[in-house]
């Protein structure tokens, strides 16, 4: 694989070998000195940015054609007279019409017309069967609108969008490479390039100031239907469905050969390619044969002789714009890779602020939730402790209260039974007192009772004892 450095080289090589083209114009015969071509693999599909490469075309397609393209430089003398050609990279040489109309853009003065490979483009435009067939097209605030060439024909290069009510078609960009199947990054398209037209006036003739709806907004609400892709050689881009065409229009799409449509486009050039040259009434009879013969071989020589110091020149020259513009390129890729670097250090600084900022906030957002997650923790806890201590207060106060009563009743118990023991011993006490007093009382009385004796043997009858009905009997 080649490096991108000696693919730019190449490329910037064959645009000054092509640009240095030389044509010399003897008596009797026209010499091109053509530069050799240089050969690289062409890529199968490239959809990444434009880049400085050298892209080698495929072998032309297999349709009838009244001009043959075998290379890019075959567009040089067909459009120089309808524009002008710039070098513009990374694609070198490049093809400007001159100044259109202000709303001008590519794909929008002509009309669409099926054939058996799809839509394809006619315009009215002379130089309509190069730039709409081949190449692809780009805007650069510099040039405008530019055309790149290339050597693969097909019916039309675009990208379609349908929706709303609407077709809309935009050149495909120079990026775009064409495999057996094509895969097309529409975003890349910006909105200026999309010509829209309501689909019931499609196959009508498509002017800038007519048919064409001027809202670029419109891309938006459509979708890309481009079906591009390569079958038996040949380029078919499909766009639209015929009978969605058919049923909007209120029309019979009539399909028409492509050979027939392309020879109707390139006829003009292949007239003017066969014309012969213009020759003067006026001319004198012709010279002697020997004469015209070494006149011819005068001119012959001194033909050969300038082409080889215009090649030899034009090499020269060649080699030394080649080391200029490599020169050149060589300081542009380290200012842009220079610039490219601050870029991503200015990106990564910026990325790393927003990546701090973002964790910070993160942290004190988490920090704020653990805080807060805290104080509800706490406070949930704080009143487990409340309720615990309160259970417990209270129950250490039933118990409190429950062992008081239980002493209280305990010690009434003991006083009551101390009470008891008392007034039992006080009624005893009392009982025993009386009758003392009561047997003494009787030894009183019987000792003043008159004359009556009683014998030695005769006993006196004992008193029943006297008790105390009010006495408290001992607690048990």
């Amino acid at each position: 694989m080649k490096t991108a450095h000696e693919l730019g080289f190449c490329c910037v090589l064959l645009g000054i070998l092509t640009a240095c083209t030389t044509y010399v114009a003897p008596v009797t015969r026209t010499v091109y000195v053509q530069p050799p071509p240089v050969q690289v693999e062409a890529p199968r599909i490239t959809l990444t940015p434009p880049a400085p490469s050298v892209y080698v075309a495929p072998p032309p397609v297999e349709v009838e054609a009244s001009v043959v393209i075998r290379t890019e430089n075959d567009f040089y003398e067909p459009l120089k007279s309808y524009g002008r050609w710039e070098v513009i990279p990374p694609y070198g040489r490049c093809w400007i019409p001159a100044p259109p109309e202000p709303e001008w853009r590519p794909y929008c003065n002509g009309h669409w017309q099926r054939t058996e490979a799809g839509w394809y483009w006619a315009s009215d435009e002379p130089w309509a069967w190069a730039a709409y067939h081949y190449g692809r097209w780009d805007f650069s605030p510099q040039f405008g609108w530019y055309w790149v060439p290339q050597t693969q024909w097909a019916p039309a290069w675009v990208s379609w969008h349908r929706g709303g009510g609407y077709l809309g078609w935009a050149p495909l960009q120079p990026a775009v490479r064409v495999a057996p199947t094509v895969q097309i990054d529409v975003g890349r398209i910006p909105p200026r390039a999309y010509v829209f037209v309501e689909e019931k006036r499609f196959l009508e003739p498509v002017r800038p100031k007519t048919v064409i709806v001027n809202n670029t907004t419109i891309v938006n609400k459509t979708v890309n239907i481009t079906n591009v892709k390569v079958v038996n050689n040949t380029v078919v881009n499909e766009g639209p469905q015929t009978q969605i065409i058919e049923q909007a229009s209120g029309r019979k799409v009539q399909t028409m050969p492509t050979r027939e449509l392309r020879r109707q486009e390139e006829a003009v050039v292949a007239r003017k390619r066969a014309a012969p040259a213009p020759k003067k009434e006026e001319q004198v009879q012709a010279p002697p044969r020997e004469r015209t013969e070494r006149q011819e071989s005068n001119a012959l020589a001194e033909s050969d002789k300038r082409a080889r110091a215009a090649q030899q020149k034009a090499l020269e020259d060649s080699q030394r714009a080649t080391k200029q513009l490599e020169k050149k390129a060589q300081e542009e890729s380290e200012q842009q890779a220079r610039a490219l670097q601050r870029q991503a250090q200015a990106e990564s600084q910026r990325k790393a602020k927003e990546l701090e900022r973002t964790a910070r906030l993160q942290s004190q957002q988490q920090a704020r939730e653990l805080h807060q997650k805290a104080q509800e923790e706490s406070q949930r806890k704080s009143q487990e402790l409340q309720k615990a201590a309160q259970r417990q207060a209270e129950q250490n106060a039933r118990d409190l209260q429950a062992k008081a009563q239980e002493e209280s009743q305990k010690k009434a118990k003991e006083s009551a039974a101390r009470a008891q023991r008392q007034a039992d011993q006080h009624a005893l006490e009392a009982q025993r007192k009386t009758q003392e007093k009561l047997q003494k009382a009787e030894r009183n009385a019987e000792k003043k009772r008159p004359g009556q004796g009683r014998g030695r043997g005769e006993q006196l009858e004992p008193k029943p004892a006297v008790t105390n009905t009010n006495a408290v009997q001992p607690a048990r």
